[in-house]
């Protein structure tokens, strides 16, 4: 399966944020040039520049008939299967340092055309590489089961594979012809267009307007600054920021609802060319996920609301208000006490917070600033949120929009966790265990977050700090479990239409979120009219491997878990948790997990952290009532 393992090894992990402001509210987004090269990722040790780039592109070129040179050969011997295999990984190395270098240089700043279009080259590049090598899967599992297990058993070398074919024969029932193969190669890049034009409209061509900032100043408003205006303690701007954004998506609601009704119905044509039932099931199966793990989140977010709605109640008290807006929900519900963090306070912050993962995890933590791996502010241009991104032979590069809050801070800690994942991995596993599935991908950068905030609030002094600690938290966590799990509800709706041969119109889709909103929020909140349309810049739902923002939700599950376990039993439960961190994709997701100390098959551990939900809230209010008796 040599493009889907060429999918695994681009590491693609993201995460949108809001930031406070800190000193750049007032003025400008900067030009990126005017951000000190310490604070900028260094990208020379992938290619020096574009020459280089394109002298890659051409040996890659030269490269990709070495693998096709394979076809019909799979089978012939052990010795020959093994070569084909390595000799993929040139390739595949070639080809993802390409495909990634191109798309950290394009997001440094949309705006700039030659960077876009190297992007694009080289999606191009990896949908010829997918043509190239369509034989490939069919091939391998025409091998009959038996006579591939005796390539291996009498083959040196071939048993470091054992796994990886393994998880190859699992798609025996759903892998094509080599001519089906072939043409479903061939309509890979056109029928992934969708993400790339929701990103141009998302990130170059929206325009918000302006608002007028806490001191009267009309300033521009960013997605950036939105993040920061939501959590204004000025009503009036949180509102005119949320209708601002959300206005202007408004105003391509038909163009975004053609754009995603596209996107579904590309991935449900894939599925069901492959012999799947329903998008979903292609989407858990090829994630080695049961399907159970999925509908248990959803029934299990469903079932656990109350706690979610009485914390937004406490919200309303805490504001003061008759009714909570949408607006409202990310308002400060006591002072801040941690704000304008600089870069480098957050860095020791996050730091001191993660003493429980041992020397050699801070010994990488610090290497990734002293080389470069972090991109820490925001330049006009720039993509939005954070995310970390890497190959197996780069640094694993991290990306966010640093303003000095302390979700700023929690977001350090968050990509950092995703970006020693990767090291560790890299560093430990051989290429073809050297990434890991999405299943697993959050759970490292929701595990620091949940120690930061633990060690914040043992730590907090007044009844007030505990309050804000714990509020940011409660947002952080329903932002992470129930507000991806809504997502996860909407995707699984919205495709559901699909399958069934109706149309996912700007209208349908906006009754399918209204409703998920209504079931998870209830009365706990007033859903402006034009909340409905927020499915509309969600960038996650764009994504290739759809059905994605679920496993948000069951990391934050496991997460919750494993951090409880690191700080209360010590050195045996971080060491399994590095075991998992070092383990790659070398055996399936869950039972990477079921050796970590978590087991996902069954709904307990997401009615676990629900519980865990509800003793924050309880947590908060007394600390509330602490305030209001001073």
């Amino acid at each position: 399966m040599a493009s889907m393992a060429l999918l695994q090894r681009f590491i693609w992990l993201f995460i949108l944020t809001f930031n406070l402001p800190s000193g750049l509210l007032a003025s400008d987004v900067p030009e990126r040039a005017d951000i000190p090269p310490e604070y900028r990722w260094d990208l020379s040790d992938m290619y020096a520049d574009s020459l280089a780039w394109e002298a890659d592109k051409a040996r890659v070129k030269t490269l990709i008939p070495t693998v096709e040179a394979y076809r019909g050969r799979l089978s012939e011997s052990g010795a020959v299967l093994l070569e084909a295999l390595k000799q993929d990984e040139v390739v595949t190395t070639i080809v993802g340092n390409l495909y990634v270098y191109a798309g950290l240089r394009s997001y440094e700043d949309t705006r700039i055309a030659d960077n876009a279009a190297r992007f694009s080259e080289a999606q191009t590049l990896y949908s010829e590489y997918q043509q190239a090598v369509s034989f490939f899967a069919p091939e391998l599992l025409a091998i009959p089961v038996e006579r591939l297990e005796t390539m291996v058993a009498t083959t040196e070398g071939l048993d470091l594979y054992r796994h990886y074919l393994d998880e190859a024969s699992r798609m025996r029932p759903y892998t094509l012809s080599e001519s089906e193969e072939k043409l479903l190669a061939m309509a890979a890049d056109p029928l992934d267009k969708f993400s790339g034009v929701f990103s141009a409209i998302d990130n170059a061509d929206l325009a918000f307007g302006t608002v007028m900032d806490e001191q009267g100043n009309e300033v521009e408003l960013t997605k950036s600054r939105y993040g920061a205006f939501l959590h204004s303690q000025n009503r009036a701007l949180r509102e005119a920021a949320w209708k601002g954004l959300f206005s202007a998506y408004k105003g391509l609601n038909h163009t975004l609802a053609a754009n995603y009704e596209g996107h579904v119905k590309a991935r449900v044509f894939e599925s069901r060319a492959r012999g799947f039932d329903t998008r979903l099931d292609a989407a858990t199966y090829t994630n080695s996920i049961p399907k159970a793990v999925f509908l248990n989140l959803i029934q299990a977010a469903r079932d656990g609301v109350e706690p979610l709605q009485r914390f937004l109640n406490l919200r309303r008290q805490a504001l003061g208000v008759e009714q909570l807006e949408v607006w409202d929900m990310y308002a400060p519900m006591v002072e801040p006490t941690i704000d304008n963090v600089s870069f480098d306070e957050a860095k020791h912050i996050v730091a001191d917070a993660l003493t429980p993962l041992g020397e050699e995890y801070l010994e990488v933590y610090w290497k990734g600033f002293d080389d470069g791996w972090v991109d820490a502010f925001n330049n006009r241009g720039k993509r939005g949120g954070a995310y970390s991104w890497g190959t197996y032979t780069s640094k694993p590069y991290l990306s966010m929009n640093f303003e000095g809050t302390l979700s700023d801070v929690s977001t350090l800690a968050h990509e950092y966790g995703h970006s020693i994942h990767s090291y560790l991995t890299r560093n430990t596993q051989p290429y073809v265990y050297g990434s890991y599935r999405t299943f697993i991908a959050e759970i490292a950068s929701m595990t620091n977050e949940a120690i930061l905030m633990q060690k914040m609030l043992k730590e907090a002094q007044t009844p007030a700090e505990r309050a804000y600690l714990l509020s940011s938290y409660l947002d952080e966590f329903r932002g992470g479990f129930y507000r991806q799990a809504s997502f996860a509800d909407f995707e699984m709706q919205a495709h559901a239409k699909i399958e069934a041969g109706e149309a996912l119109t700007a209208d349908a889709l906006n009754a399918i979120y209204a409703n998920v909103f209504n079931a998870y929020y209830g009365d706990a909140v007033n859903a402006d009219e034009l909340n409905q349309i927020e499915w509309s810049r969600i960038p996650h739902f764009l994504r290739g491997d759809n059905f994605y923002v679920y496993q948000y939700s069951t990391s934050f599950v496991a997460a919750t878990a494993l951090a409880k376990q690191i700080l209360d039993e010590g050195d045996p439960a971080r060491d399994r948790f590095l075991t998992l961190l070092r383990s790659g994709s070398n055996d399936y997701p869950i039972e990477l997990l079921k050796k970590a100390g978590i087991d996902m098959t069954t709904a307990k551990p997401v009615y676990d952290t629900i519980d865990v939900f509800a003793d924050y809230v309880d947590q908060l209010e007394e600390a509330l009532q602490e305030m209001a008796k001073e």
